[in-house]
């Protein structure tokens, strides 16, 4: 129960990042717009529906809220001056890697090699 009302709350907020309830607003008015304008017959009602000179209330409501969602989100403008300031910084090369020698005390003190065949109680 828990998995799935986090899903639907994903799905839900996603939809909403992507103004989907403005399409899903704006199919119900015109499906009540077409319901309505049908008693002339279905060429004019798809006709008044969809040309735009008779949009219903619902309509108005759907363009007046994208309006001012697109005033409300207006993206920042990147000034070249702060680009610049960026490719300015200066990043140093790190020091080259010293040489190590692979030879150490005590590998050196052990010189003898390993008994040959092993024996039985290891």
């Amino acid at each position: 129960m828990l998995l799935r009302t986090g899903k639907l709350l994903v799905v839900l907020g996603l939809s909403l990042s992507l103004s989907l309830h403005w399409t899903v607003l704006q199919s119900v008015a015109w499906m009540s717009m077409l319901v309505q304008y049908s008693q002339d017959g279905l060429p004019k009602a798809l006709t008044k529906t969809f040309d735009g000179k008779h949009p219903c209330d619902l309509c108005k409501m759907v363009q007046k809220g994208k309006q001012t969602e697109e005033k409300q989100v207006q993206k920042p403008e990147i000034k070249f001056d702060s680009l610049l300031a960026i490719a300015s910084i200066y990043v140093p090369t790190p020091p080259p890697l010293a040489v190590v020698s692979c030879g150490d005390a005590i590998s050196d003190q052990r010189v003898e090699s390993p008994p040959h065949p092993p024996p039985r109680l290891a």
